[in-house]
């Protein structure tokens, strides 16, 4: 190898120096470690003349295997590392230095002088180097470089000793903490013993108590003072032995009995001591299987009184000893309190026997009276169709008469005509109101969905109660919100429901204005409320406006069946809606038909084929601005009725279902009190 700069001869040095010779000579305390590889003595000289002013402690190496054993015994600051050696190259060697990961992080600077070009220089920094030196090199260069490395490994040593400094004031801190962790929880854990509501008593192996607090003094009634130190069984009748509290005290593990006829573990709430050795007697080391075992005792106060209790004996191994520990708890109320439930509980079943008894007969009755009246709605159902053939006999035979078409009438003729005329039709409308109840008591009430327009309905309503709104002299006004709102319902309820409610306001509001306003719903549907101006409804009437057959005082001279707001508000249930009414005595009311988006179809029952009543009805649905008489007319000109056309009142009198009244339909008002959609009567508030 080339001999650096200022270096002597190699025949005229000494011997080869080791590894621990004169300049490598025992480290000082503090100092940092250098290591130099060459396989040259005299370069190693070299070398360790340069860095003599960094005051290092320098390791020599002549090989690469040696490099390595001194890498394995030493921290080195730096590694100056020659490339050409022979057998292991500096290559090599840097190579598994790098590759151990105590000396991962060693920096490595090759020396060399013959290895100069730049596959080897990258070479050299590829295999982990921080600097590859050309030979001949300066001396300051070289000692500059390496006092840097020096500096950051004493700087690296400096911040580990910082950290064991700092791992130390931890750990003791740490202690601290735990020390007064532990001052803090003995006094917890001895304020909780003193405050606790359970009787809490410490015993040793030979049964001497040890700890009696505030509760077991109130339980047994004697002083701490005077307990402490006496056996624990003598809190108990005679007949409690030591042996039997061990047993207590001993786990109820599922494996079976311990060595010797005593089981294993401790029931201390599953906690057991931390001492070095646990004898093999009735505390062992394993936990009780489940947790404390609670055992029924019989304590005996100081006075020779005895009470119940129940109680948890554990058991804990200490250096010092067994330590045992009983928790008990009086349960004298407890007991009084369960023989007073037993007692109420056989009252209750008792009681619960006749309830069950009643709870039959009423379930028993409840059927009798649903078919009583399942019943009664086939008979309303039965005679309201008998009932309505004479009755629209009677009145299609007076609206041939009233009409002349059997010759002129004198005045008084006329006149009691027309009051049997307006009596038929009175009872015709409670016949169909009756009937219309019935139905939907039955549930048959039929729906023929489809879409309907608001304010459209209600637009073509008021041309249907327009006659009856001038004979009251009430005006009509409608007031409808934005753009027309569809829903999908049955016109025909609706429409029933809506005359009722427009008849009502107009008959009742005393000749002042009627209002009908339409509001689209946020959820698709549509609200109908009908307002009059006339004398309101009292608070007290409200909750039952919408009972059967339920008139008011100011109603009753306007007349009416007392049907048509509770058919009303049912038909608007069965839609999926609301009907509802708001009112201020002496300023009018406000009656709320609310519908949904879309009804639910509930079909109901067909009847029998159309008569020529239903095809009349059906007519005025159509053309409501027709009078309903014209329509019986062509539909007894049609022959749907049951006699001709021009009978003779001698040769058919109207009775027993025959005349033109037959299956024609009745007057205006019996169309629209049957729901047909034609022109209501009288009103049925």
């Amino acid at each position: 190898m080339t001999t650096p700069a200022g270096a002597t001869p190699e025949s005229a040095l000494p011997p080869p120096l080791t590894a621990a010779g004169p300049r490598a000579g025992a480290p000082r305390e503090g100092s940092v470690r250098a290591l130099l590889v060459d396989d040259r003595p005299e370069n190693l000289l070299a070398i360790e003349a340069i860095l003599e002013p960094l005051q290092l402690t320098l390791h020599r190496a002549h090989s690469g295997p040696e490099a390595l054993r001194q890498v394995l015994q030493h921290d080195f600051a730096c590694i100056l590392l020659d490339v050409q050696m022979p057998g292991m190259n500096g290559f090599e060697t840097a190579q598994i230095i790098k590759s151990r990961e105590r000396s991962r992080a060693i920096p490595i600077i090759f020396l060399t002088a013959i290895n100069k070009e730049e596959a080897y220089v990258f070479k050299g920094y590829e295999v982990g180097a921080v600097d590859y030196i050309f030979k001949p090199f300066e001396p300051d260069i070289l000692r500059s470089k390496v006092a840097v490395f020096v500096d950051l490994y004493r700087k690296q040593e400096q911040i580990k000793r910082q950290e064991e400094l700092l791992r130390e004031a931890e750990r003791r801190e740490l202690e601290l903490r735990h020390r007064a962790e532990l001052a803090e929880s003995e006094a917890r854990t001895a304020g909780i013993v003193g405050s606790a509501m359970d009787a809490i008593i410490t015993f040793d192996d030979d049964l001497g108590i040890t700890l009696f607090n505030a509760a077991a003094e109130r339980m047994f009634g004697r002083p701490a003072t005077e307990a402490l130190g006496r056996p624990v069984t003598e809190l108990f009748p005679e007949g409690m032995d030591a042996e039997h509290l061990r047993a207590v005290a001993a786990p109820r593990a599922s494996g079976g009995e311990a060595e010797g006829g005593e089981a294993e573990g401790a029931q201390a709430n599953g906690v057991q001591a931390n001492g070095p050795e646990r004898d093999g007697g009735d505390c062992a080391a394993a936990p009780a299987a489940g947790g404390p075992q609670i055992e029924s005792f019989t304590g005996c106060r100081a006075g020779g009184e005895t009470f119940p209790l129940e109680a948890s004996i554990s058991c804990i191994v200490l250096n010092e000893g067994k330590v045992y520990t009983l928790i008990a708890r009086d349960v004298s109320e407890r007991k009084r309190t369960e023989e007073a439930l037993r007692t109420q509980a056989l009252s209750l079943a008792q009681t619960t026997a006749e309830l069950q008894a009643v709870n039959a007969e009423l379930q028993t009755r409840q059927a009798q009276l649903e078919e009583a009246m399942r019943a009664r709605n086939r008979f309303y159902a039965s005679m309201s169709h008998e009932l309505r053939t004479p009755i629209n006999a009677i009145i299609g035979y007076n609206t041939l008469l009233l009409d002349n078409i059997y010759g002129p009438l004198n005045e008084r003729q006329t006149q009691g005509l027309q009051r049997t005329h307006k009596a038929a039709k009175h009872l015709l409308e409670l016949v169909n109101d009756v009937l219309d109840l019935s139905k939907i008591e039955a549930g048959k009430i039929e729906l023929s969905l489809q879409p309907v327009s608001f304010p459209a309905l209600v637009e073509d309503l008021f041309v249907t109660v327009r006659p009856v709104a001038d004979d009251y002299k009430a005006a009509l006004a409608l007031a409808a919100d934005g753009e027309a709102a569809t829903v999908v319902t049955d016109p025909r309820r609706v429409r029933q429901i809506l005359l009722n409610l427009l008849s009502n306001a107009i008959k009742f509001g005393a000749g002042n204005p009627v209002r009908v306003e339409c509001h689209a719903l946020e959820d698709g549907g549509v609200e109908v409320v009908v307002i009059d101006h006339g004398p309101g409804i009292a608070p007290d009437d409200l909750p039952r406006i919408f009972d059967e057959f339920v008139q008011l005082a100011h109603s009753q001279s306007v007349g009416g069946t007392g049907l048509g707001l509770p058919i009303s508000k049912r038909l608007a249930q069965h839609l999926g809606g609301t009907l509802e009414v708001e009112s201020t005595p002496g300023e009018g009311s406000a009656f709320r038909l609310r519908l949904p988006r879309s009804a639910d179809a509930r079909v109901a029952e067909r009847t029998a084929e159309p008569t020529a009543e239903r095809t009349a009805e059906r007519a005025v649905e159509r053309d409501p601005e027709r009078p309903a008489e014209r329509v019986m007319e062509r539909a007894v000109a049609r022959g749907d009725a049951s006699e001709p056309a021009d009978p003779s009142p001698a040769d058919h009198p109207p009775a027993g279902g025959e005349g033109p009244g037959a299956g024609g339909a009745p007057g205006r008002e019996a169309a629209g009190a049957s729901a047909t959609g034609g022109q209501p009567a009288s009103p049925a508030r």
